[in-house]
């Protein structure tokens, strides 16, 4: 059974075809209804046989496959859009209740809920710049704030871990700090015994690389974001931002007032958005080179254009938050022991609020 996020794809599906427009939108979700881009075809993947939905200047919908050729008015993709945004919008998902859902989607031949990607493009769709006159085939990522906090960047077990060393503890302390259960305590307890703890470096070589092709300096930045989060100081990006520019780990701020720490953890934000991971050696390019859709909780449909990159990183940077994901499936959080010193591993989860 689809989830609410999943559903969101179709939702947005439908509803950009009912609009014929993409609108663009602040930092904050608020959409801004004068500013807005045509969209002149949209695909659901990226397949050599895929199916195209055409806007037409009639108000016509027009679905052209190798199983269909038919016109539908853009009020049908909308009213079809209301029905699933009120299923959607529903306290708890039961897959019989989108049986006309489902109807629909076969009559428009989009069999499958989740759209299959090779990327990070949840949808690609042909717009028309008006600055330019041109017409580029985009890749969107499609988030959605229907159900629950989606995430920017995955924890992928010791591949987004970062390594601290802990000096000042013994085997004894190293067995009571792990047996305290929540991270507040674990740094609690090792302040109170005078342990002091210091950035190692990226548990894999994979996202040590990705991140020192950003710049050499950001896996320090990052790893002192998760300090603050992890020694309960602040979750919100931007909060964690203002901390980590006031401590200036990379010793940048001493003679200017330039947001040093806002544009490196923009940058990183941006990246993971668009084309990195942290297991896969990163070129970077950006997959998903359109931009983000974001479905807002009332059903509008926020988007931020990759060519308006400025509104792009504000909306990342505000509305994204660090969060711990299983510590025992990713294997962090407990002191060990190797070659006679002490490290702690700290994972890196990062999602939307």
């Amino acid at each position: 059974m689809a989830n609410k996020g999943e559903w969101s794809e179709i939702y947005a599906f439908f509803k950009l075809l009912a609009d014929g427009r993409l609108y663009s939108a602040d930092g904050h979700l608020n959409v801004m209804y004068d500013k807005y881009t045509p969209i002149l075809e949209i695909f659901r993947d990226d397949s050599p046989n895929r199916n195209c939905y055409k806007v037409l200047a009639t108000k016509k919908i027009l679905a052209v496959g190798e199983r269909i050729n038919l016109e539908f008015s853009q009020e049908t993709f909308n009213e079809e859009a209301k029905r699933l945004l009120e299923l959607i919008s529903a306290p708890e998902i039961h897959d019989d209740n989108f049986n006309e859902v489902y109807s629909f989607m076969e009559m428009v031949q989009c069999g499958k809920v989740k759209a299959k990607s090779k990327d990070k493009a949840d949808i690609r769709i042909v717009i028309h710049r008006l600055a330019d006159g041109t017409t580029p085939e985009l890749g969107y990522s499609i988030k959605s704030r229907l159900g629950g906090h989606s995430t920017l960047l995955n924890a992928n077990q010791d591949a987004s871990n970062f390594v601290f060393r802990i000096d000042g503890v013994s085997d004894e302390q190293m067995r009571d700090f792990n047996l305290l259960k929540t991270f507040n305590k674990k740094f609690v307890y090792l302040k109170s015994i005078g342990a002091k703890w210091k950035f190692e470096n990226v548990a894999k070589k994979e996202l040590r690389n990705n991140l020192n092709m950003l710049d050499m300096g950001m896996a320090r930045v990052i790893a002192a974001c998760l300090e603050k989060y992890y020694t309960g100081q602040a979750s919100g990006i931007s909060e964690v931002c203002r901390m980590v520019t006031n401590d200036d780990p990379l010793n940048v701020m001493c003679d200017t007032n330039q947001q040093m720490y806002e544009y490196k953890i923009k940058q990183f934000l941006l990246a993971f958005a668009l084309g990195m991971t942290v297991s896969t050696p990163w070129n970077g390019s950006f997959n998903a080179n359109g931009g983000y859709i974001v479905v807002r909780e009332d059903g509008e449909i926020a988007c931020y254009h990759f060519f308006d990159r400025n509104e792009l990183e504000q909306y990342l940077f505000y509305n994204t938050y660090f969060d711990t994901p299983s510590t025992t499936r990713h294997e962090f959080g407990k002191i060990y022991k190797e070659d006679g010193n002490y490290y702690l591993k700290l994972n890196i989860q990062i999602r939307f609020k």
